[in-house]
């Protein structure tokens, strides 16, 4: 039976050269060195829904909803709604966005002046925010 010298040289010097070659491949990644391509954007239907606010001004002719999402026009929502409540359709591209949602009645129209010519202006809702998928 032939026994293995742990002090050979020629063991240490293969176990050596493979752990060598291991970390320099492992260190390259294998890649060119350029980054991936970034996401190509897409087009998405998003529906927006929300809570009906109680005034009745709001809820009946001459009330509605503007619609603020970052970067795009505002969606005004008039009463009459759906039978589910106030809701706005919007086309996104992907990525990040802010909506508000801002009530207005015939008492206090979306130009903040009412017909007595005052004028009056509704809060925003808080503002949230949503990510459109790649």
């Amino acid at each position: 039976m032939k026994l293995c010298n742990p002090f050979n040289l020629n063991n240490h010097l293969g176990l050596a050269l493979i752990a060598g070659l291991s970390l320099l491949l492992s260190a390259c990644g294998g890649g060119g060195g350029s980054a991936p391509p970034a996401p190509t954007p897409t087009s998405h239907v998003i529906n927006l829904s929300w809570t009906a606010n109680k005034e009745v001004a709001v809820n009946s002719t001459g009330g509605g909803y503007k619609v603020s999402i970052s970067g795009q026009p505002i969606i005004d929502v008039q009463f009459p709604y759906a039978a589910s409540g106030p809701a706005a359709v919007a086309t996104l591209m992907s990525g990040n966005y802010t909506v508000t949602v801002t009530a207005y009645s015939a008492m206090n129209p979306s130009t903040g002046i009412a017909a007595s010519g005052v004028t009056s202006s509704s809060l925003p809702s808080t503002s949230f925010a949503i990510a459109v998928p790649y």
